[in-house]
């Protein structure tokens, strides 16, 4: 949150509509989402005195008023708060203004009305239902108006004039600022504005006078590379309290709730300059060394939310010579934190190295405005401007502060000079536009680079940009072209020839495949991360070391890049079953699998299936496996994927059940599997639900080939079909059956369909009834009832010899 307020501190702004200054931003510099005019919060609000105070005459809790406000008169208002006296200045709102009933729902409109059958003119309000802070104890139900007599303001005073809300602040998007550190504090943002409206920036003012004797602090730092300035000083005859109403106005316009007057001062320098500093009670520190170094191995910290840290090694704390003071670059600890009783303190800033605080940062799961700033690579000259800047609030805001010694520095960093070399015809070109060299010289020194004048420009990058930001020519042009104004750039087409893009075979069986799947087959489509976690890799029993891990994981669920979908299709099954009974997901997604220099990279299909089976004494009758397989033998079916086989195997993945599996072979080659999921992998994803999958390679199946639709006449010779039923052993394979009646009725048969399975306990136990539907045509001529019979009996008889029974046709 920018405050426009806070910006006009160090350029001269001209008079220009807020929201047409957020659009310039926008164009210019970073993507302004909103802008809000804080005086518009406070619409027909008021200061306004207490006149007179009597009890309600029909409620004990309530109370009848008279308020002065000023020039526009007195009022009438029925009030429940419990601590108003008479003479107290309160906040007043009239009719139109919009507040929220005790700080909670939506803003609502205030009109007059009847309380107890009495009129009331407005309102009175309490801190939360206007946007401040609360005088309500904490835990405490009773209402309490808000006393602003601190203000002394008239009453009558507009309450936005009286709290000084009158700022326009701009809300930034975030992303927008990822490649600019110099960006995360109002400065420069400064710097930024008096650019794009072509006005002069304040310099910093960066004198401090410091006692001449030599401070008793002592500064260090193990790893320059970690980091590569620490400075500090120490202060005495500090008083803590309420920061003045200018600061705290300001620090709430950027979204920062004001603590106390050192903390405050803390965060505004942030918030100024960018960069982040702590100040430590002095009694705690316990000694006056303050020393960044790496953690030990086991050591605990406490942050400042009350969370017990393991550290690691690679953790880097500020410490004392006897324990760990904070995370450096993260989070302060416990301790630390300024006191009311606090009265000397150690003032820190220092600059760290970005990846080392975003690693500490992820795995402790610590997101905050430090970390957000220090990850960016901020220049390193700010620690020491935001040092002296601290001195001059405090020597501002405690004026009987004293500092002891001058400022302590431990400092072994040096500002990358970086120069890049300048066309000013080339950048014409790139750009597209006319734009005179003068301009370019302009725009570039008012954004604070340095430029030698020449036929070829020679720029010297500034400290601010020259972390990661700016370092070779195209950088530069686009500072230009955005100062320039990209809405300034006409419009062309490139010299390029316009043809037809080569078409994606794979790319349109994909969109092929997911209508297949979801139009026709009735399947959701899931759409999950690239990479799992170890624990993934034990609980599917994967193999490591086909697995390439991810070095900077943005957290432990992603660790390793997927060499399968399963584990991650069984998390959204997991999902997914809490609030449906049956599920039916498939995903389209790359698998990574370590292949020495360049790992093996391929699109694999996967097809997740689960139901919650319910309890039969005989058992499930594997419902989500055949569920699987059908749903796999009618996609290859609609893909035009013909000559497929579905063959039973006992060497499938390890997370599929050993004897409930199949392999997927196509033009001769084994491009899957389909199975049901292995019961201990089931249960470490506490899936409750009968769980089968088919995954394929999608690349290798479509770079065997597959046809569209065949066209087929429609045969003039009429069809036979006859079902038969027959009860044999539980564990004989239905391939099997489907295979004997094939072979007994030879070319004649057209289609084997199984229609029904059962198991019972009137079967018998291990046995099991299957029931067939068989087809038989001929292109020749017309099959008469012997055909069909003699089929028929060769079919049970065979099926008789295999030990089955036939139970009826």
């Amino acid at each position: 949150l920018l405050s426009l307020n806070w910006i006009k501190q160090f350029v001269d702004v001209p008079q220009i509509d807020a929201v047409e200054l957020g659009n310039l931003v926008t164009l210019r510099t970073a993507e302004v989402e909103g802008v809000e005019n804080q005086a518009e919060s406070y619409h027909n609000m008021y200061i306004a005195k207490v006149a007179s105070l009597e009890k309600h005459p029909d409620a004990d809790k309530l109370s009848l008023c008279t308020i002065d406000v000023g020039s526009e008169g007195t009022r009438q208002i029925v009030c429940g708060g419990q601590n108003l006296t008479e003479g107290m200045l309160i906040a007043y709102a009239d009719k139109g203004a919009k507040v929220k009933w005790h700080g909670e729902g939506d803003l609502v409109e205030l009109s007059y009305a009847k309380v107890r059958g009495i009129e009331s003119q407005g309102m009175i309000c309490a801190g939360e239902e206007i946007g401040l802070e609360t005088d309500n104890p904490e835990g405490q139900k009773e209402v309490r108006i808000k006393d602003l007599s601190y203000l002394e303001s008239e009453p009558g005073t507009p309450l936005s004039e009286a709290l000084e809300k009158n700022d326009m602040v701009f809300e930034i998007d975030n992303k927008s600022l990822t490649h600019r550190p110099d960006l995360w504090g109002h400065y420069g943002f400064a710097r930024e504005f008096a650019a794009i409206m072509k006005t002069d920036l304040k310099p910093l003012d960066e004198n401090f006078d410091f006692p001449t004797e030599k401070s008793s602090l002592k500064i260090n730092s193990q790893d320059a590379s970690a980091c590569p300035y620490f400075g500090g000083c120490v202060v005495t005859g500090v008083t803590i309290e309420e920061s003045p109403q200018w600061i705290k106005t300001l620090l709430q316009a950027a979204g920062v709730r004001p603590v106390n007057n050192i903390v405050d001062i803390t965060n505004y320098v942030m918030l100024e300059l960018g960069q982040p500093m702590h100040a430590y009670d002095r009694s705690f520190v316990e000694e006056d060394f303050l020393e960044a170094r790496f953690a030990k191995k086991g050591e605990v910290l406490e942050t400042l939310d009350h969370k017990k840290r393991e550290l690691r090694e690679e953790d880097l704390v500020i410490a004392n010579s006897k324990k760990a003071l904070g995370l450096a670059g993260v989070m302060g600890g416990v301790n630390s934190e300024i006191k009311d009783e606090t009265t000397e303190i150690i003032l820190e800033a220092a600059n760290f190295n970005p990846v080392t605080v975003r690693r500490t940062s992820t795995y402790h799961g610590l997101r905050t405005d430090a970390v957000q700033r220090f990850e960016k690579s901020l220049d390193p000259t700010l620690a020491k401007q935001a040092l002296i800047r601290a001195c001059q609030l405090i020597k501002e805001l405690c004026p009987d502060a004293k500092f002891e010694g001058g400022m302590v520095e431990f400092n072994e960093y040096e500002v990358p000079k970086i120069e890049v070399k300048l066309d000013p015809k080339y950048v014409q070109s790139v750009i597209g536009a006319d734009i005179e060299g003068k301009e370019m010289i302009d725009s570039l020194e008012r954004l604070g680079f340095e430029v030698q004048k020449d036929e070829v420009l020679t720029v010297t990058v500034p400290s601010w940009r020259a972390t990661k930001d700016v370092s070779i020519t195209e950088d530069l042009i686009e500072e230009i072209a955005r100062m320039y104004g990209y809405e300034n750039i006409p419009a062309t087409l490139p010299p390029l020839p316009i043809t037809p893009p080569r078409d994606l075979v794979d790319r349109r069986a994909k969109h092929k495949a997911r209508k297949i799947l979801a139009h026709g087959l009735n399947c959701t489509e899931a759409i999950r991360y690239s990479f799992y976690s170890e624990k993934d890799v034990q609980s599917c029993m994967l193999d490591e070391s086909r697995h390439l891990r991810v070095e900077n994981y943005l957290s432990e669920d992603q660790t390793h890049m997927r060499t399968t979908l399963v584990p991650n299709m069984l998390k959204a099954i997991e999902l997914n079953l809490k609030y449906q009974e049956e599920v039916r997901l498939f995903e389209f997604g790359r698998t990574y699998i370590e292949d020495g220099y360049m790992p093996t990279e391929e699109k694999h299909l996967c097809g997740m299936f689960a139901k919650k089976s319910k309890k039969k004494k005989s058992g499930p009758l594997d419902e989500a496996f055949y569920d699987a397989k059908g749903t796999l033998e009618v996609f290859f079916e609609k893909m035009g994927a013909r000559g497929y086989q579905i063959i039973p195997t006992e060497n499938g993945p390890n997370y599929a059940h050993p004897k409930k599996c199949a392999e997927v072979k196509y033009r001769g080659r084994v491009i899957g599997h389909v199975f049901s999921l292995h019961p201990a992998v089931v249960k470490k994803y506490e899936i409750e639900a009968d769980t089968a999958a088919f995954e394929i390679n999608f690349s290798q199946l479509i770079g065997a080939g597959v046809s569209g639709p065949e066209y087929k006449p429609l045969s003039k010779l009429p069809s036979l079909t006859f079902d038969i039923s027959a009860v044999m052993n539980e564990r004989t394979e239905i391939a099997e059956i489907e295979k004997t009646i094939k072979n007994c009725g030879g070319k004649l048969v057209k289609g084997v369909e199984l229609f029904d399975l059962y198991q019972g306990p009137n079967l018998g136990e291990g046995k099991k009834s299957l029931a067939f539907r068989i087809t038989l045509h001929s292109e020749e001529r017309t099959l008469t009832d012997e055909d069909m019979a003699g089929i028929q009996k060769k079919i049970f008889d065979q099926l008789i010899a295999q030990g089955a029974e036939i139970r009826g046709i």
